[in-house]
């Protein structure tokens, strides 16, 4: 899943299997001024300021490990003020992706074919790989959509509070509203 909903991504960064050395292939992503706000537009943020994200990636045959971080500097609308306020995000990222035909083949691991649906929760089975396509990993989309995935989904400024509205005398509760009105059909 990519949070750019099926559109070009304003980040993309492939890099091919082959390319990764065995001991490993350091990538520093940097993302400039023109995809900052195009990042910034594809996850309704007012701002990104800074973008970057470091990562490790080692090879063993065709599967790969991903480990690194990314690091934002952002702004995010308060939902109880509406103001644009500043986010200092550091984001871990640990994936591990194998050739697309193997990572199909481990996320049905157990599936019987059968019509009939039934799921077991493994609570301390790892996930399985992320899928390899036509030898190419897009690091791009992965820190979009780890960066997607860290932003708080109801951000609050620091320091605001939501107050609900003190009641009136009168008021009532929409229920007792509701009892009020069958009463007065009848």
């Amino acid at each position: 899943m990519t949070p750019d909903h099926g559109r070009a991504s304003p980040f993309r960064h492939p890099i091919r299997v082959e390319t990764i050395r065995l001991r490993g292939t350091e990538i520093l992503l940097e993302a400039d001024a023109g995809q900052r706000v195009a990042i910034a537009a594809a996850l309704d943020l007012p701002s990104i300021e800074a973008l970057t994200a470091r990562y490790l990636l080692t090879r063993n045959g065709e599967r790969v490990k991903l480990e690194g971080t990314i690091k934002a500097q952002l702004h995010q609308l308060c939902v109880v003020t509406l103001d644009p306020f500043p986010v200092a995000l550091d984001v871990p990222v640990k994936l591990d992706f194998a050739p697309q035909d193997d990572a199909l083949i481990a996320a049905r691991r157990g599936d019987s074919g059968d019509a009939d649906i039934d799921i077991e929760v493994m609570l301390n089975e790892q996930d399985p790989p992320e899928p390899i396509i036509d030898g190419v990993i897009d690091l791009g989309a992965i820190t979009l959509e780890f960066l997607a995935l860290s932003l708080d989904p109801y951000p609050r400024k620091p320091g605001v509070s939501f107050e609900a509205p003190a009641a009136d005398a009168e008021e009532t509760s929409p229920f007792a509203a509701l009892a009020k009105l069958k009463r007065d059909a009848t």
